[in-house]
C-alpha cells in the first residue's frame, strides 16, 4: 500500500506513541496520571482531538495541505473543514485520539480508513470480570464476529460488523456508505479504565489489512504501573495472530 501524496511506500504500521492523557503527537510524551500509552500505526494522519481547539485549527490546515499538497486551495479549504467536522464529533464522543489515512494500493485504488480510541472509566480493576461481560453482551448480538484473546496488557476482546452510516450529499439528500468497522475493548488491569480501538473502512477489501493494523495496535499498549519500570511496547505474536486470522 502506498499513500497518495508522492505514491510513496507506506511506512511500518509501527507509528507514534500516544498518551491517555494526550499531548501533541510531535512532542515528548510527558507523565500522565494513568500511565497508558500505546502506538498509532504510522499511515494514520491525527485529526488533533488531543488538542484546544484554536490549535486544532492551525493542526488541520496543515494536515489538509500535506495531503492535498498538488490540490487547490478550495480542496484544501474544503476537505480542512471536513476534517473539523470529524474531529468535532469525535470530541463530543470523549476521544482521545482520531485520526484518518488515505493511501494507494499495490495494484492503484484507493483505500481509506479511520482510527478512534476512547478511554473510558471501568466500575472494577478486575480485568477479566469485564471482558467477560463484554463478551457476553457483545455476543448476544448475531451481527457481531466476537472473541476474546490475551495481549500483553492482559485481556482483550474483539468486535467486528459490517455497517452502513448515512451522510448528507450536499444536494439535501441522504447518502450511504457501507463500512467494515472492528472494536478492540482492552479492560487495563489495575487501572479502573477500559480502553476502546476502532478501526473502519469504506474499502471492504481492505480490511483484512486493517484488522493487521489494529492488533499491533493492541500489542503495543502498555500501563506503566506506579513504582514499577516503565515498559517498551512489544508485539504479541499470538495475540496479534488471532486478531488477524479471525477477521484477516
Amino acid at each position: 500500500m502506498t499513500t497518495d501524496q508522492n505514491d510513496q511506500s507506506v511506512p511500518s504500521p509501527r507509528g507514534e506513541d500516544t498518551a491517555l492523557v494526550v499531548t501533541p503527537l510531535s512532542e515528548v510524551i510527558v507523565e500522565n496520571p494513568l500511565d497508558i500509552r500505546w502506538e498509532v500505526p504510522a499511515q494514520f494522519h491525527s485529526l488533533g482531538v488531543e488538542l484546544p481547539e484554536e490549535e486544532r485549527e492551525a493542526h488541520l490546515a496543515e494536515v489538509s495541505e500535506e495531503i492535498w499538497s498538488g490540490g487547490t486551495e478550495y480542496q484544501r479549504t474544503t476537505v480542512a473543514a471536513w476534517y473539523r467536522d470529524v474531529a468535532d464529533t469525535a470530541v463530543e464522543a470523549g476521544a482521545v485520539y482520531s485520526g484518518f489515512l488515505i493511501a494507494r494500493t499495490a495494484d492503484d485504488r484507493a483505500t481509506v480508513a479511520t482510527l478512534l480510541v476512547q478511554a473510558d472509566h471501568a466500575d472494577t480493576q478486575d480485568a477479566d470480570a469485564v471482558a467477560s461481560s463484554l463478551l457476553e453482551m457483545l455476543s448476544a448480538d448475531p451481527a457481531n464476529d466476537v472473541f476474546d484473546v490475551t495481549a500483553p496488557v492482559g485481556p482483550v476482546v474483539v468486535s467486528a460488523f459490517g455497517t452502513v452510516a448515512e451522510f448528507d450529499d450536499g444536494a439535501g439528500g441522504k447518502t450511504e456508505l457501507t463500512l467494515a468497522q472492528a472494536s478492540a475493548y482492552i479492560p487495563v488491569p489495575r487501572a479502573d479504565t477500559l480502553l476502546t480501538v476502532t478501526i473502519s473502512t469504506p474499502t471492504l477489501e481492505d480490511f483484512p489489512e486493517y484488522m493487521g493494523m489494529l492488533a499491533m495496535l493492541v500489542d503495543s499498549v502498555v500501563h506503566d504501573e506506579p513504582g514499577a519500570e516503565p515498559q517498551a511496547p512489544g508485539p504479541d505474536q499470538e495475540s496479534s495472530s488471532r486478531i488477524t486470522e479471525m477477521f484477516g
